[in-house]
């Protein structure tokens, strides 16, 4: 059954109770409370999965860092090589620009060990002792952390014939989980500007009256709607879903969810600009996510080219990229 909001009552349930857990300030005591970890290991059931990856959407609202994220990446490995269930995490590849290849880590991964893909060699496995984590000081509010390590030395615990199939399995499922916690941060900050509108009061009324101020929440309303939208249609398809959903939904998140913050911002006037205030927080967390596993920029040129040749040719696939 669907709730009015567009999601069935099992995610609005999650999601309630997520963002309630969540308030509390402790990502990681969340993922325990709710059971976070019996969810992941079983995302081939629909319903199982849908909670998984609303618990995103959750900890995007509340500005909450947890390491579910890099736990959900390294899922697919897991499976290949049967590792305990939450025992691993692994590493985020991001290329700099100014210092090449980078591996990141959201949240803090506590005792667990590391898995670093390496693309054409396998993955590797690392004792927490056999690395370091340097803090990253973005907005955003966000435990993220750049790993170095000595993995290039360290025999593969997952082979490539192994890894090729996880590495895709773990890209798709990150992107979709990525562009919740966009679509979740964005909602934070839609959701300071509705109030602030409501509350704001110039020329005897509050400007949430004012046709421009009402067009701008519109706008970023329906940019919510889009990526909702196609987030949650991966997550329901996920395994049946044609090949290039991952990243759209990925795109949309990344574009829209810019645009949202942007709005919210116009809405919220100076106030918004400062790094006290939580729209920086949920505006620098939106910046951070679209800059790993394939911006958006990226990605719609991707697709483009996806497109040019025949590659991204099915009936949903069209209709999702032309509806974005």
């Amino acid at each position: 059954m669907t709730t009015a909001g567009g999601i069935s009552e099992i995610e609005e349930e999650f999601l309630h109770a997520a963002v309630g857990m969540l308030g509390k300030g402790d990502g990681t005591a969340a993922l325990e409370s709710l059971g976070w970890w019996d969810l992941v290991v079983d995302l081939d059931d629909r319903d199982l999965r849908l909670a998984a990856f609303t618990y995103f959407r959750a900890q995007g609202r509340c500005l909450a860092t947890s390491p579910a994220l890099c736990t959900l990446l390294a899922q697919p490995f897991t499976d290949r090589a049967a590792f305990a269930p939450g025992s691993v995490v692994a590493t985020i590849p991001r290329l700099s620009r100014r210092r090449g290849p980078l591996q990141l880590l959201v949240g803090d991964p506590g005792d667990r060990r590391l898995l670093v893909d390496r693309p054409g060699s396998g993955a590797v496995l690392l004792d927490r002792d056999e690395i370091t984590l340097t803090p990253i000081d973005i907005p955003g509010r966000l435990d993220l952390y750049e790993v170095t390590g000595n993995w290039s030395r360290t025999a593969p615990a997952v082979p490539e014939h192994d890894a090729i199939p996880a590495r895709d399995r773990s890209t798709r499922l990150g992107r979709v989980a990525v562009a919740l916690e966009m679509l979740g941060a964005a909602e934070g900050a839609l959701a300071l500007a509705t109030t602030y509108s409501a509350d704001r009061v110039q020329f005897g009324q509050p400007i949430g009256g004012f046709q421009a101020v009402r067009h701008l929440l519109a706008w970023a309303y329906v940019e919510s709607a889009a990526i909702s939208s196609v987030a949650r249609q991966a997550v329901m398809l996920d395994r049946d879903a044609p090949v290039p959903l991952d990243e759209y939904a990925k795109a949309i998140a990344g574009r829209n969810g810019r645009r949202i913050c942007e709005r919210a911002l116009q809405v919220l006037g100076g106030i918004g600009f400062t790094a006290e205030h939580d729209h920086h927080h949920h505006h620098g967390r939106v910046l951070a996510f679209d800059s790993v596993l394939g911006t958006s920029a990226e990605l719609t040129a991707n697709l483009g080219a996806s497109f040019r040749t025949g590659a991204a040719s099915s009936p949903l696939a069209a209709a999702v990229l032309a509806g974005s």
